[in-house]
């Protein structure tokens, strides 16, 4: 159609093939509108970064917006003329119309949504729709970092007067304010835990996430995406993004726990984190900076095994910025009572029991055994002392440790068989012979149901009748 015969319109009918009839005061005019649909594309999605046209996208739901855009193409109609007619199923069922060529939807919930949009011409031609399926999950951020805290564990504070604990909290003192890299070494429960900890806490970062990683406790084949994450695809089963440690304890503390057990391939990675701030997802691409404090830990002797090739001496001495050595439990004998009294009143008012008094006796235990499990063992001792003390009181025989021959030991002490049958049978007396389930015996000892049964028999314990 090249015009209108005249501007003024007297009448407008429609032929039976489809042809439009516009009479005016110049003549009549046919005009044939077009059959042939136009065509679109999508442009690009944006949310967090600009995807392009993708037709399937997981985004999490801290994104402020998901934007949508998209270009129709008409043979009879010029791109600025075009209209579009558009949903996101899942929020909007129904169809919106629009000029524009993008589409902006803020703050989705979590949910599966289908994003369909169409052009449309000046001849009402709409064309086939184009789609974009798109996951509204998690945040993996806010869920991982939750997750850590949550295993974070709570804090508390060294106990003790003794003069090797004061020169550790001196140490502490020095060193938490600075940005310095730390490694704490330290023999089994001696609080390695505690003191990455108080780093943390005296630190300018105690606003931040401080993150615990046990090395020795992930698969080797999963260490590098524990530690510093995945991409989509990195690996069979990473069906989405994970976030790493590293990741995770951005502005805050990483505490790297047995760090001797960190595979070489892992430890190479780590050491160019310390030295060049930054790290890769695993199967990206994308150098990502890292604003994390490293603090490390260790029960080994890392010297030897950078001998032994076990361990890499550039890595060790990176870590080893400031070592600070934990004494443990018995070179601190003096702080010995205190603990034990710290932890009789802790465990008492957990169980909201009367609080047991210590015995001299069983102080002097306490303080003449070696405690190779250090201040842990200790907690768990009188963990099981006040459970299974009677009358309020806890004696020497509640706490009994020393190891000898068979019987007694040279002291007139008893040996560890002794206490242990006597300990079982105490615990089974407190559960009526109950061994299995919450208030069963071998939860009350923290062991094993079939364990408790093989050391039954094996101290010929009968279980009491009921």
């Amino acid at each position: 159609m090249d015009g209108l015969a005249h501007n003024l319109v007297q009448k407008i009918m429609q032929a039976k093939n489809g042809d439009i009839l516009i009479a005016t005061e110049g003549g009549v005019t046919r005009y044939t509108p077009s059959r042939t649909p136009p065509s679109i594309r999508l442009v690009a999605v944006i949310a967090e970064h600009h995807h392009g046209p993708v037709e399937q996208l997981e985004v999490p739901a801290s994104q402020e917006y998901l934007r949508f855009e998209f270009q129709g193409a008409s043979l009879q109609t010029p791109p600025n003329r075009m209209m579009y007619v558009y949903r996101l199923r899942g929020c909007q069922d129904e169809w919106q119309v629009t000029r524009l060529n993008r589409v902006e939807y803020p703050g989705l919930p979590v949910g599966q949504y289908l994003f369909e949009v169409k052009a449309v011409d000046r001849d009402l031609n709409y064309s086939a729709p184009a789609a974009v399926r798109v996951s509204v999950v998690p945040d993996p951020l806010r869920e991982a970092l939750s997750e850590a805290l949550s295993r974070s564990g709570t804090g508390g504070e060294f106990l003790g007067e003794s003069e090797a604990l004061r020169q550790v909290q001196a140490q502490l003192s020095q060193v938490a304010p600075t940005q310095m890299t730390v490694l704490i070494l330290g023999e089994t429960g001696t609080g390695k835990g505690l003191a990455a900890r108080t780093v943390h806490q005296m630190s300018p970062r105690k606003g931040m996430p401080f993150i615990p990683v046990n090395c020795g406790a992930i698969p080797r084949d999963l260490v590098e995406s524990e530690l510093f994450g995945h991409e989509r695809g990195a690996f069979t089963g990473a069906a989405s993004r994970k976030l790493g440690k590293v990741e995770l304890a951005q502005g805050g503390t990483l505490f790297l726990d047995e760090i001797g057990d960190l595979p070489l391939e892992a430890q190479v990675k780590l050491l160019h984190l310390l030295e060049e701030k930054t790290f890769e997802r695993v199967g990206g691409t994308e150098a990502l900076k890292a604003d994390v404090r490293v603090v490390a830990a260790t029960n080994r002797e890392l010297p030897r095994m950078v001998s032994e090739g076990q361990f890499r001496q550039d890595l060790y001495y990176r870590l080893q910025v400031f070592p600070l050595r934990l004494p443990p439990l018995r070179e601190r004998q003096e702080d010995i009572p205190l603990l034990a009294e710290y932890f009789t009143r802790r465990y008492a008012q957990h169980l909201s029991r009367p609080v047991p008094q210590i015995t001299p006796a069983a102080l002097v235990q306490l303080q003449s055994y070696p405690w190779p499990g250090n201040v842990r063992e200790l907690e768990h001792l009188m963990q099981r002392a006040v459970l299974l003390c009677q009358n309020n009181r806890i004696e020497a025989g509640d706490v009994a440790l020393q190891v000898g021959a068979e019987g007694r030991s040279e002291e007139g002490l008893l040996t560890l068989a002794e206490q242990e049958k006597r300990l079982i049978e105490r615990a089974l007396e407190a559960t009526g012979g109950v061994i299995f389930g919450e208030q069963g015996a071998a939860r009350l000892l923290g062991i094993n149901p079939q364990t408790l049964r093989y050391r039954l028999k094996k101290h010929g314990i009968r279980k009491p009748q009921s």
